[in-house]
């Protein structure tokens, strides 16, 4: 039996074909309500019809664009070819329009599906601090504090920082009291007695701001992006530990002055955590999914026919 890769699984959405709904939604669908409880809580009561309405979006917005602001450079694989295109009600508008070139690359496409549906349901409340006092708290702190900073903003506690990042938890938490003395200094005057929690303040004034200040900062960061900042293909590859020492000092150069690199490599590195972390479905929660969709609730095709069909 043919191995079933997401290049596979994409092709079948795309074309409207039950096979392939059925192990997105089981693959990504923990994936999509992890996102949008941690970044949109207001949408946690009605969480479950949440999660598939993006599935819904996926399938018949009609004006999908292409998600996310890259497009590799490196022999994408395109969906959007005659005959890949969806029919009206058939399912795939989004895959239709979809670049990537390996399953990373699809998980930040997903991950920007999720956020703008997410964005569209969940007003941001106004920041209490403005992009030039995070530069400030940032000033001179190193890349990896940066990125490590950046994950605290988006509500994440040292453990999971850690996690994501592969670092020391420890690590994180240094950086997570620097940002509070310096949010403090900020905002409120200079640094009252520290708290044995290691934020400033007993109030928790100070980190409280910086996460309340997510959406909006976030969003600030993915419209700073210029024709220099770092291809997916690129953090793919640092991660990996695939880039020249030049390369690497060349891509950490820009990114440590850069919110929309530090904010995607981020979200990279998160998305990579959230696949290894989050099961798949259960059939019984698949097909609850599936049966929402009307492009994608029709019968399971039988074993002949699957197997017959190189699936």
């Amino acid at each position: 039996m043919a191995i079933r890769t997401i290049f596979s699984i994409a092709e079948d959405c795309a074309r409207g074909e039950r096979l392939g709904w059925m192990e997105f939604v089981r693959d990504f669908a923990g994936i999509a309500g992890s996102l949008l409880a941690h970044y949109f809580p207001t949408l946690i009561p009605d969480l479950d019809e949440h999660v598939v309405a993006v599935f819904r979006r996926a399938g018949e917005h009609p004006n999908a664009p292409i998600p996310g602001p890259h497009r590799s450079e490196a022999k994408p694989a395109s969906l959007g070819t005659p005959g890949a295109l969806s029919t009206p009600g058939r399912g795939g508008a989004w895959f239709a329009g979809l670049s990537f070139t390996n399953e990373r690359e699809f998980m930040m496409a997903f991950r920007d599906l999720v956020f703008a549906y997410g964005r569209e349901q969940s007003r941001a409340p106004a920041p209490p601090i403005a992009p030039d006092q995070l530069r400030a708290i940032m000033q001179d702190l190193m890349l990896l504090e940066r990125e490590l900073l950046w994950l605290f903003i988006k509500g994440y506690d040292a453990r999971h920082i850690a996690a994501i990042m592969m670092n020391a938890a420890v690590t994180a938490e240094a950086v997570q009291r620097v940002a509070g003395e310096r949010l403090q200094a900020v905002l409120l005057g200079p640094p009252p007695q520290r708290s044995k929690t290691g934020f400033v303040g007993d109030s928790g004034a100070a980190p409280e701001a910086l996460t309340l200040s997510a959406p909006v900062l976030m969003q600030m960061a993915e419209q700073s992006k210029t024709d220099s900042c770092v291809s997916l293909k690129t953090f793919n590859n640092l991660v990996n530990g695939q880039l020249s020492w030049r390369e690497r000092e060349l891509a950490e150069e820009h990114m440590s002055n850069c919110f929309y690199c530090i904010d995607r490599f981020t979200t990279f590195q998160e998305m990579v955590r959230l696949r290894k972390d989050r099961p798949q479905l259960s059939p019984p929660q698949v097909e609850a999914i599936l049966a929402q969709l009307p492009f994608a609730a029709g019968k399971p095709r039988g074993v002949l026919s699957r197997l017959f069909a190189g699936r």
